[in-house]
């Protein structure tokens, strides 16, 4: 799948470069990346945006918990899937760039790490939309956050994966999650230009 995102990135990113300001939102650059992501013929599964997860009560009363910004799923079981998580770092703002780490790890990460998303799945993956292009800044702002709350995450290890100069950043981390199992979570950090 790292791949199929290389390769829909700059199909994603080429209409928006014109509404860079006004619509760099999340979700809409989201929106752009399932679309392209589709369209490269390259996914190995039926991608779906925004994949409502539903939770029963003790009543059995049914309600909206959340949805992840994206899932993979291969075969029938829409049980079994790949979640994808995206936000983004590194966003210029008048009079300085906001990293925007923190909230990466706690309104993104850490969905995985309580099992609100892919509750007893062993992998699941974060988007790093780094809209300032700078990869390396947001890599070391990801590095010390998830440092800083190596507890918090049931962090138990961490791997940097090689990658092209200008292109996307990846890593890996493992996690042990609360409801007792580990999950490891794959990282794509891609460049705005």
């Amino acid at each position: 799948m790292s791949e199929a995102i290389e390769a829909a990135w700059p199909i994603c990113i080429r209409p928006l470069q014109t509404k860079k300001d006004a619509m760099t939102h999340e979700d809409h650059i989201t929106e752009h990346l399932v679309q392209a992501l589709r369209r490269t013929k390259k996914v190995p599964g039926r991608i779906e945006y925004q994949q409502v997860l539903l939770i029963d009560d003790a009543d059995g009363n049914v309600s909206l918990s959340s949805s992840i910004d994206f899932v993979l799923t291969v075969g029938d079981d829409e049980e079994v899937y790949l979640a994808y998580e995206c936000k983004r770092l590194n966003v210029p703002y008048a009079a300085r760039v906001r990293s925007l780490c923190v909230p990466y790890v706690k309104e993104g990460l850490m969905r995985f790490v309580t099992g609100q998303y892919s509750n007893g799945l062993p992998m699941a993956t974060m988007i790093g939309y780094v809209m300032n292009g700078d990869n390396d800044r947001a890599r070391r702002g990801l590095r010390k956050v998830m440092k800083a709350r190596t507890a918090t995450l049931g962090l138990t290890s961490e791997q940097d994966h090689p990658s092209v100069p200008g292109g996307a950043t990846r890593f890996s981390s493992t996690h042990t999650c609360r409801p007792g199992h580990s999950m490891r979570v794959e990282h794509y950090l891609l460049p705005w230009p």
